[in-house]
């Protein structure tokens, strides 16, 4: 019913009291920690920062209200990767708003279907873990029209620029006419 943060803990009912009390229209919480489920009600780590990224809401009433996104059920314990060198939830909910989860191909990635892609990836990526599978849970208490797009891929500017022709070293191109 609490997070612990080092020697202090912040229970689930104050930390969804302060998020309520905070000044915006829309107000989304992501927990990553075991049996995080009790935020949402649903029964069946640390922390690291990430950079930001900014939600757009769309439709004639902006979306209001606030949204819980947690990595397990309230009896689950939240599993780690030592493959991925972390948590299989937030892998999964970072690649989904980094595209994977853009269903419908728009460039976008709503909240339905950020939830719905790291459900699905979490499920399956610990399913035949020792601990087995672990079951993300969310919470919406929201009105308004159209959808809440969390990350809008179409403005990025990232990308890798290969030369056609990349320059090779004496010693790599003397290695590959001998052969």
């Amino acid at each position: 019913g609490a997070l612990r943060l080092g020697d202090s803990s912040l229970s689930l009912s104050e930390l969804k009291r302060a998020l309520e009390e905070v000044g915006t229209d829309l107000r989304l919480g992501i927990l990553d920690s075991c049996r995080s489920g009790l935020a949402t009600g649903e029964r069946s780590k640390g922390a690291r920062r990430v950079p930001a990224f900014q939600v757009q809401l769309e439709g004639p009433r902006e979306a209001q209200g606030t949204v819980f996104f947690t990595s397990s059920s309230a009896d689950e314990d939240s599993q780690e990767s030592d493959h991925l060198g972390g948590s299989y939830f937030t892998h999964h909910l970072v690649n989904g708003l980094m595209g994977d989860a853009d269903q419908n191909g728009d460039g976008r990635v709503t909240l339905a279907e950020a939830y719905t892609y790291t459900y699905a990836h979490t499920v399956a990526a610990t399913a035949d873990t020792f601990a087995g599978p672990q079951h993300p849970t969310f919470s919406y208490h929201l009105s308004g029209d159209g959808e809440v797009v969390l990350s809008d891929l179409r403005q990025r500017k990232e990308g890798l620029l290969v030369p056609a022709e990349a320059p090779r070293s004496e010693e790599h191109t003397s290695e590959l006419q001998s052969h």
